[in-house]
Parts: C-alpha cells; sequence; structure tokens
C-alpha cells in the first residue's frame, strides 16, 4: 500500500499552499553597526483586499470588526518583482538579473539607530538589495515616523504587526471626526496639513445631531454614548493615539498598505519554495490564505485545545506545533516556509520550516535579518 500522507489546515487551496518544504540548512552570520541608504523603486502586486475581517475567538479580546483597519490580507509577489530584464519571456530570467539579496528584517520598533546600523553593518547596496519588514516597524521607540520615513526611502516592502495595526486604526479613526466630534471625545485630531476639513454644512449637520444625542443622554443621566464610537482595545493618548495623530497621510498611507500575508516567489528563495512573510505567525490548523487576521499580527502560543493565543504563559509555540506536524508530512512541489517576527522573548527562533526574526532591537540586543536567496542570517547589535 502507498504510503498515506497526512494533511494540515484543513483543505487544501488551488495553490497547494497547505502543505510544506523539507528541512534546509541556514548559514549563519553575526555582524555587528551605519549608514543611510538612498531610495529604490517598488512597483506593482499582486494584492486582494480583505473586505470583511473576521472576528476570531483568540484570547486576548480579539480585533473589532471596525471600519478603521483597512486590511489588506494578502499580497503575492512574481519573480518579475525581483528582477531586471528587458526581455518579457520567463525563460531568460537568470538569478544573475535578481537583486544581490531580499533581506526579511525583524521587529524595528521605531529604532532608527538600529535600523541604520543594520543597513551599513550588512553593507545593504540600494541598486541591488531590497528589504522586507516584518512588522512592527513603529512604537516603543523614539522615531518611528523616521522609521517609515526611512523604509519609504528605501522602497521596503512590509507586513503589518500588531503595533501598527493600533496606529493604522486610530489614524483611520481620527480621520473620520469632525473637530467638534473629536472635541466632544476629548481626542486630539492628526496633525496632517493635507488632512481635509469638514464643510460648514457637514459641521451644522453635526451640531444638530450631536445638540439631539447630548439633550437625550444628559436626560437618561447617562455618560455621552458617542465616546462607544472608539473601537474599545484603543486607548486614549496612548503611543498608537500620539503616533496616529503625528504622521502624514503618506506615512499612513505606506503602513496601511502593508498586508497581513507577503508573499514571495519559489525562484527567489534558496531552496526553491515560496515564503510566506507575516508578522507573528499562523494557526497550523487552518491554510496559510484561511488564517485569521487576529492571529496573524498577534500570536505566539497554542493552548491545549488548539486556541490560538498571544501569551506564553500557557501551551506551547505555534512554530514548534507547526513544524512538528510537518515532520509527519510527505514533502511536495507545493511546500512554503513561514518568516516571521514579533515574539522577542523567544529571539532567533529557527526551525526548518520556519524562522522567527524578532531578537529584541528596541530592548538594545539585536537587530535580525534572513537572506532569501542564500538562506544566511544576519544579526546587527543594536544602541540601546
Amino acid at each position: 500500500m502507498p504510503l498515506q500522507c497526512p494533511q494540515l489546515g484543513g483543505d487544501t487551496d488551488n495553490n497547494g499552499t497547505d502543505s510544506i518544504f523539507q528541512s534546509h540548512h541556514l548559514h549563519t552570520d553575526l555582524v555587528d553597526t551605519y549608514e543611510s541608504p538612498v531610495p529604490m523603486d517598488i512597483q506593482g502586486y499582486k494584492a486582494r483586499r480583505f473586505e470583511s475581517p473576521w472576528k476570531p475567538t483568540t484570547p486576548p479580546k480579539s480585533l473589532p470588526s471596525d471600519p478603521y483597519a483597512h486590511y489588506i490580507y494578502h499580497k503575492e509577489l512574481s519573480i518579475h518583482h525581483f528582477t531586471s530584464t528587458s526581455d518579457d519571456n520567463e525563460e531568460d530570467l537568470e538569478v544573475e538579473k535578481r537583486p544581490a539579496r531580499t533581506i526579511i528584517v525583524g521587529d524595528v520598533h521605531g529604532n532608527l539607530k538600529g535600523f541604520d546600523g543594520f543597513l551599513s553593518k550588512v553593507k545593504f547596496d540600494p541598486s541591488k538589495d531590497r528589504i522586507i519588514l516584518a512588522g512592527d516597524i513603529i512604537a516603543k521607540g523614539p522615531q518611528s515616523l523616521e522609521v517609515i520615513d526611512r523604509a519609504m526611502e528605501l522602497g521596503a516592502l512590509c507586513v503589518r504587526g500588531n503595533h501598527d495595526d493600533k496606529v493604522i486604526r486610530w489614524r483611520g479613526f481620527l480621520d473620520s471626526l469632525s473637530l467638534q466630534q473629536a472635541e466632544a471625545l476629548g481626542i486630539e485630531l492628526a496633525q496632517d496639513d493635507d488632512i481635509e476639513e469638514n464643510t460648514i454644512e457637514e459641521e451644522e449637520e453635526f451640531k444638530e445631531v450631536f445638540s439631539e444625542l447630548v439633550s437625550d443622554v444628559h436626560s437618561a443621566q447617562q455618560p455621552l454614548r458617542i465616546q462607544t464610537n472608539i473601537p474599545e482595545d484603543l486607548k486614549k493618548q496612548s503611543v498608537h493615539h500620539d503616533i496616529a495623530k503625528k504622521m502624514s497621510k503618506k506615512q499612513y498611507n505606506y503602513l496601511k498598505n502593508c498586508p497581513l500575508i507577503l508573499t514571495l516567489p519559489r525562484e527567489l528563495a534558496h531552496n526553491k519554495v515560496p515564503i510566506h512573510v507575516v508578522h507573528a505567525g499562523i494557526d497550523p490548523k487552518r491554510g496559510i490564505l484561511k488564517q485569521q487576521p487576529w492571529v496573524l499580527i498577534n500570536v505566539r502560543n497554542l493552548l491545549k485545545d488548539g486556541t490560538p493565543s498571544s501569551k506564553k504563559s500557557n501551551g506551547q509555540g505555534w512554530a514548534k506545533i507547526f513544524n512538528d506536524l510537518h515532520h509527519q508530512r510527505c514533502s511536495t512541489k507545493d511546500d512554503y516556509m513561514i518568516v516571521y517576527g514579533h515574539d522577542a522573548g523567544r529571539s532567533l527562533n529557527v526551525k526548518p520550516w520556519s524562522i522567527g526574526l524578532d531578537t529584541g532591537c528596541v530592548y538594545g540586543r539585536q537587530l535580525t535579518g534572513y537572506v532569501v536567496e542564500t538562506g544566511q542570517i544576519l544579526s546587527v547589535s543594536c544602541p540601546p
């Protein structure tokens, strides 16, 4: 009887992205700090916007289904994205015509010195190399907006992290308010010069509606109901609120367009399998294109019953379970790997089918990158 290979993640998608690849060897280089590269152009994605975010029941409380998230669920890049050739014949695309390196970089968290130091130490060449940021580009560190500017300058690709998500949703909420609404909520609006002001008619309409609302609420001796419009997981006067109100429209649009999943072509990778870049991880029970948004930007562990969790206090790391499950599988031409950040507590986490890159740069440890074409890992010390 032929060997029956167990399936992972339920039904396999048409593109076969539920299976995994054979283990590979990683070459690790430890390098140690600075430079300021110049822009590099980024062209076209095959993208699809995630129209109706799910409301998963994962702990802690799931992302609310608010209209401010503007998720892009998945972007898939073709090999043409990484080549420079005048001949459109795919058979003529040679490795030598690709950028020297495609480097997936772990959580920067607003640490511009650490990011610039990494680029300098790894001898980043903006005329050849490409950077992909694995989420949490901002927050915690002192120069969040400057890091976004540097990412745009480099033409860096990105995926959305949990801290990025809060800033994006805060900014979307702020942009939806009139001045009077913001004042009523005790919220400072975004400071960008290119934000359009409401018309006089819109302001008068709001005054009328708001005065009726205040009258109704006060007569019932209840708190002002309009405050419930703020997504409940967003905190006023938080670092996310502060970044959101200070960022320019251009910075906001860059961050908003980071997808939840970024897929790189198998032709680019040294082991010839596709790479899915996410911020936090996946639920191994689901196919890669059937993941819940909350999981993609928050998960660290799976509880005993298989429920994804953002905490490490119970259960096991999702990456361990993901890799253990794949040891039971047969390798196929549709295998893939996951590269992610988010879990600084586990630091560099290299396994056969997943690589965790958050090595705590914002805490004065290291910023780490994975070179797609070679499998090389580069770690650079960050200033405290």
